[in-house]
């Protein structure tokens, strides 16, 4: 059968709404008594409420003595926006409302609050991507059962998809820091539950109320959030009650919400009556920083820098030097990313054809769940391996969830089939026990991470016995159990103590990654050049405290306390001075095109910046950036009086009457 005609006929399969395993309840007795259900439900919840402990307990345990400021550059702007509503609304990495992070301001909302209330501490800065994390795992889990409805087999794959994500190594390490991937991942999840809830139900308002989640999801993180719409359109379009027209008119509907729920931010900001430059932008514009994303992303990086510098300048527009890899269809599969995101990859892609098969040979089940997983896992496959520009291995944490549900269908599909005596059934166990057991196997010994070297041998042990125990143990009734043990062990336990070794460590803020523990440094980078660079890029510098009591003491009428390099240099010094105006020039990495040498003369002239910091002659200007700020540095060399040196190397001048100079 051709792929298109394949697809025409699913389209044409359901005139009502999908719901996997009606005709089940439709051929059984005619009700279960009440008590039955209810006591299925609370063991269903039960369950849900252990993995949701697992989750909370890997996300916080130790976070308070581990974690520092976590990125010092979301902190610092958190802290920011705690102070005012401009700062608040716009995202404004200081507040003199110089220049915003590179991220929309909702990400950071949460956090703010809780400084506003509470002050800066581990619990505010970490705690709201740790509670997105939880929230996450039990969306997950409603979401798989929602698309089984809530059949028995669709509820063991919901726990078992929940508990995966609980543990997913690469989630761990992302929720255990303060990105705002977590907050994505919660809304991208939540859009998908609605979606199912709509289909299922047959009801527009769960449809719009997904689209309006995932146009907040681009108020978090921008076009990221846009990544799984092609497979969640795909699944409405395919098994949404109605003729084709209808289902068309109604996704319609659904993309008013979400272009105004996405509108909503940057509407807000373009009406700050003082709204700062965006960061990472050509103009400070929201609209040439989206714009940008897609310049960034879909182009292969170039520079014009001979020599050793072209390789260090490509290793960081790549994301190479952040453990990403080169981009390729196997990116996923190799180096760093393997032990961040690829423990169960192998495994779903046996999942899915075996929940495919399973489907084939069962009528009265809904395939909506297994090609939006699918779907959302190709998406993001598609996505993470060939796009250009920096790719952070914790980027990937959004596939997780698909890779969890897959796996999880695949195993209760073929657990149930092998259980009622199906040849397929005892198959597909063995195929995924051994494609699990053999490809964390061979993770363990590709790793650049510390492992037990206990580890490997108990997964290998686990997965062999597993699969001696397929053939043998179904006549036995006691063996079953055994059975399932071996395969969790397989399965679970690499990535289990992969999240537990990353409770016991000190992430990098900047590019947290699970099992960090000797992976802190650059990939490509030479290892004296990447320890420089990464004293600065980790915002882990030491703030001089007689150097922050000097620009307080001295500030006058001065809107910002000093200029620096970038937003790299101005985040711990900001967090150190409990939120004074630093003004960042530059942006994050110095290379935003403000403030130009005229600007920032004006500036001094009128008064609202006196001190600047800046490197020596001869040392570079920023952490790795190329913007103005580098002239007006060139400029403040020779116009402003040298006042100290500091203890991290750079010179504070003093430029008070310089700006006419």
């Amino acid at each position: 059968m051709s792929g298109s005609r394949a697809a025409l006929m699913l389209g044409r399969m359901r005139t009502e709404p999908a719901d996997h395993g009606e005709s089940v309840r439709a051929a059984a007795p005619e009700a279960e008594p009440r008590s039955r259900g209810a006591g299925v439900l609370s063991w269903w919840w039960a369950g849900m409420a252990a993995c949701l402990a697992i989750a909370t307990v890997l996300r916080v345990w130790h976070t308070a003595a581990d974690a520092g400021n976590g990125n010092a550059y979301y902190t610092a702007t958190a802290l920011s926006m705690s102070k005012d509503w401009t700062s608040f609304l716009s995202g404004s990495l200081d507040t003199g409302h110089f220049i915003t992070m590179d991220k929309p301001a909702p990400a950071l909302w949460p956090s703010a609050i809780l400084i506003d209330v509470f002050g800066v501490h581990w619990a505010t800065i970490f705690l709201p991507t740790a509670l997105a994390g939880v929230a996450s795992v039990l969306v997950l889990g409603l979401a798989v059962r929602e698309a089984g409805a809530g059949s028995p087999a669709a509820r063991a794959a919901a726990l078992l998809a929940a508990l995966a994500l609980a543990i997913s190594p690469v989630n761990v390490a992302v929720e255990r820091d303060n990105n705002p991937d977590a907050l994505l991942l919660l809304t991208m999840l939540t859009g998908a539950w609605l979606l199912l809830r709509a289909l299922r139900r047959d009801r527009t308002r769960p449809l719009l109320g997904a689209a309006a989640v995932i146009g907040l999801g681009f108020d978090v993180k921008y076009l990221e959030a846009f990544v799984v719409v092609p497979a969640l359109a795909l699944v409405w379009l395919l098994f949404a009650a109605g003729p084709v027209r209808r289902r068309v008119v109604r996704l319609a509907a659904a993309a008013v919400p979400l272009v105004a729920v996405s509108a909503a931010w940057p509407l807000v900001f373009r009406l700050l009556p003082h709204r700062p430059w965006v960061g990472n932008s050509k103009d400070g514009t929201v609209e040439d920083r989206i714009g940008q994303i897609f310049s960034d992303h879909l182009s292969a990086p170039g520079t014009d820098v001979k020599g050793p510098g072209a390789v260090i300048i490509h290793a960081f527009q790549t994301g190479q030097a952040f453990h990403a890899g080169e981009s390729g269809p196997g990116r996923l599969l190799s180096g760093v990313l393997a032990d961040q995101i690829s423990w169960w990859l192998p495994l779903a892609v046996v999942g899915a054809a075996t929940m495919a098969y399973d489907l084939r040979r069962r009528r009265d089940a809904s395939p909506a769940g297994l090609v939006l997983w699918t779907g959302w896992a190709v998406c993001c496959w598609a996505v993470f391996s060939f796009m250009q520009g920096v790719l952070h291995p914790y980027y990937t944490s959004l596939m997780a969830p698909a890779l969890a549900a897959l796996a999880a269908g695949g195993l209760v599909s073929a657990w149930t089939a092998w259980r009622r005596g199906r040849a397929y059934g005892a198959v597909a166990l063995a195929a995924q026990i051994a494609v699990a057991g053999g490809w964390s196997a061979w993770v363990l010994h590709d790793t650049s991470a510390h492992r037990p070297g206990w580890l490997p041998p108990l997964v290998l042990a686990a997965a062999a016995l597993a699969l001696l125990a397929v053939p043998l143990s179904r006549p036995l009734a006691w063996a079953g159990g055994a059975l399932a043990v071996l395969t969790a062990v397989t399965t679970l336990a690499a990535p289990a103590v992969w999240s537990a070794k990353t409770t016991d460590q000190r992430l990098l803020g900047i590019n947290p990654l699970a099992n960090q523990d000797g992976r802190y440094g650059l990939a490509v980078v030479p290892p004296q050049i990447g320890n420089a660079i990464m004293g600065v890029i980790s915002g882990s510098q030491r703030v001089d405290p007689g150097l922050l009591g000097f620009l307080q003491a001295n500030q006058g009428s001065a809107r910002w306390l000093v200029a620096v390099p970038s937003g790299l240099q101005s985040a711990p010094m900001e967090i150190a001075a409990g939120g004074a105006p630093i003004m960042a020039m530059g942006g994050f990495d110095g290379s935003n095109p403000t403030p130009t040498l005229a600007q920032f003369r004006r500036l001094v002239a009128r008064g609202e910046i006196r001190f600047i910091l800046t490197a020596p002659p001869g040392r570079g200007f920023t952490g790795f950036g190329s913007g103005p700020s580098i002239q007006v540095s060139l400029w403040a060399l020779k116009a402003c009086r040298m006042v100290r040196p500091t203890a991290t190397g750079l010179l504070l001048l003093d430029c008070q009457g310089a700006g006419a100079r």
